[in-house]
């Protein structure tokens, strides 16, 4: 703590940057964005291939126009969101390494969509790495927490989030829609008819549809799309899965929204809603019509009711471990929160219960484990159908476990050590375990990035000033108040009348000049109204007091 009467400590001081550094930045910007081009032209689009264990995975078509036409959508949507974070005044902030991982995934989802699938996934992994790594740094304290800023003013924030909303809304008309939120909505109907969940191959629905293997998700996976099948017809129609996909995306911006107004106002918030919009991952799920969004949703949510609502908080937490089970990992982090621990403890216990209760009952426990973890750990292409282990299966056999148990020691950490401080700590942690989780699986598509990365924006995104000359007109301010305090007082004591005329027309001159100082100030700051106000009665008061001290100095002068 600052001992009393001790200056304010001063805030980070950056070097200055010259226009050659700025230049060899922008170069590099630019080297990345034509990498992205001369990819996307000279590699043609593959047609989809084999995955170990059978089946056939086509990522073109599930990243639709995106993937399909990379120069038309990837290459400006990579350009856009480069340029949209980056700080060309501090070109080279460790905060633009983050900025890179995060547009590693662009080139990852192409080079799948190249049926180069071994050069995409451990080019993500590495972006993965990185991304926990620092995240971990970030929490423990290794690294500062990053403040990255949108490279867009304050005043056109609002303008650009407008413009970034219309092309979502337009692009959830142009997707495919895979068999994840199928199966979500089957699922949902086959619920509201009293059927099993686990235990089938394939689902027949209704109209004749049926789907392969659509009992591998936790059962919150399907019961959040009850009201949906209730109301609409479930799939194959359209919108069984449009329509909740679009609700999850719509409750996770509201949660960004939420958290960013209580931590830093309204600026924050709309740093939140920018950096999530022009992300155009999500958005992918979107058009994927998958429940990705959902683990979004509810973890952004929990930490929104963080350290204020143990309850809604234990809630939250079994419904995202009963969607995807990764997140289960987060519900072992929160009970490190010391406030209603044992409310969320008992809370988190009954609510899982609960959830699990109609399919232990329909399907027996044996069955929902053999469908759900069994078959996506174990059965389906050997627990490495399609990640980094796929090649390399004797290395996964000792490494998984292993990253395994790191992983849920670090859940386990707040217990074990100083709690956790503050939302944008319990994000940073919260998505090192999403992000170390998607390491471990043996199954890794770019669509699961919409489960950490509003967990990544909370711990980096900080808002932008107001005005770019705050700082400026914050230091013209306090020099303006020094040089004041420096006017030296008329010299009464002069006899000569010459003199007493030259030092008072140089003191009319001095303050005159410091009324310039503050006019000046004044309007660096913005209050341009205020500022002539300021001027005229500066002026008036500064004129009416050198003409007393003139008048009482000629005065003395004449006695």
């Amino acid at each position: 703590m600052d001992q009393p009467g001790a200056q304010p400590r001063a805030g980070p001081r950056w070097r200055a940057v010259s226009a050659r550094e700025q230049a060899v930045f922008g170069l590099l910007v630019l080297a990345f964005i034509c990498g992205l081009a001369l990819l996307a032209v000279l590699v043609p689009v593959g047609h989809g291939f084999v995955p170990k264990g059978g089946g056939w995975f086509t990522p073109a078509v599930a990243g639709a126009p995106f993937t399909l036409h990379p120069l038309l959508f990837a290459v400006p949507s990579a350009a856009c969101f480069v340029l949209g974070l980056i700080d060309w005044h501090r070109p080279w902030r460790v905060e633009h390494l983050d900025v890179l991982a995060l547009a590693g995934f662009f080139p990852v989802a192409m080079l799948l969509s190249d049926d180069l699938s071994p050069a995409g996934l451990w080019l993500a992994a590495a972006c993965l790495g990185w991304l926990s790594a620092r995240m971990l740094g970030a929490t423990f304290g290794a690294w500062r927490m990053p403040e990255l800023r949108p490279a867009i003013s304050s005043r056109r924030l609002g303008l650009a989030i407008l413009l970034l909303l219309l092309v979502r809304t337009g692009s959830a008309a142009a997707g495919n829609i895979l068999d994840v939120g199928q199966a979500s909505s089957l699922g949902a109907w086959r619920l509201l008819h009293g059927l099993h969940l686990y235990g089938a191959v394939s689902w027949p629905g209704p109209g004749g549809f049926r789907i392969y293997r659509p009992d591998s998700y936790g059962p919150f996976a399907y019961y959040a799309y009850i009201p949906f099948a209730a109301i609409f017809p479930p799939a194959p129609a359209l919108i069984g899965t449009l329509l909740p996909a679009v609700c999850f995306d719509a409750l996770t911006l509201a949660g960004l929204h939420t958290l960013g107004r209580r931590l830093g106002g309204r600026p924050l918030a709309q740093a939140f809603v920018f950096a999530y919009l022009l992300y155009p991952f999500p958005d992918l799920s979107l058009m994927a019509q998958t429940n990705d969004a959902l683990i979004a949703a509810l973890c952004v949510w929990t930490i929104v009711a963080a350290t204020e609502r143990p309850v809604a908080r234990g809630l939250l937490m079994a419904a995202a471990a009963l969607t995807k089970f990764l997140p289960a990992l987060l519900a072992l982090q929160f009970l490190g929160v010391r406030r209603g621990r044992w409310r969320y403890a008992l809370t988190l216990a009954a609510s899982l219960a609960a959830m699990l209760a109609w399919p232990l009952i329909t399907s027996g426990p044996a069955q929902s484990f053999d469908s759900t973890l069994r078959y996506q750990l174990i059965q389906r292409g050997g627990g490495v159908q399609f990640s980094i282990w796929t090649y390399m299966p004797q290395v996964a056999t000792a490494a998984r476990p292993i990253l395994a148990a790191a992983l849920v020691l670090l859940a386990l950490s707040p217990m074990l050590r100083s709690p956790v401080r503050n939302a944008r700590e319990h994000a940073a942690l919260a998505a090192a375990l999403l992000i170390g989780g998607q390491l471990l699986l043996g199954y890794w598509f770019y669509s699961y990035l919409t489960w950490c990365y509003p967990l990544l924006i909370i711990a980096i995104i900080q808002a932008r000033p107001d005005h770019e000359t705050a700082g400026t007109s914050a230091r013209h301010a306090a020099s303006a108040r020094h040089d004041q305090s420096r006017i030296p007082a008329p010299l009464a004591s002069q006899t000569m009348s010459s003199s007493l005329h030259s030092t008072n027309r140089s003191m009319y001159g001095h303050c005159r000049y410091q009324a310039g100082r503050y006019i000046h100030a004044a309007r660096c700051a913005g209050h341009r109204a205020g500022c002539v106000l300021w001027g005229v009665f500066v002026n008036v008061h500064v004129t009416a007091r050198a003409a007393g001290a003139f008048r009482r100095s000629s005065a003395g002068a004449r006695r």
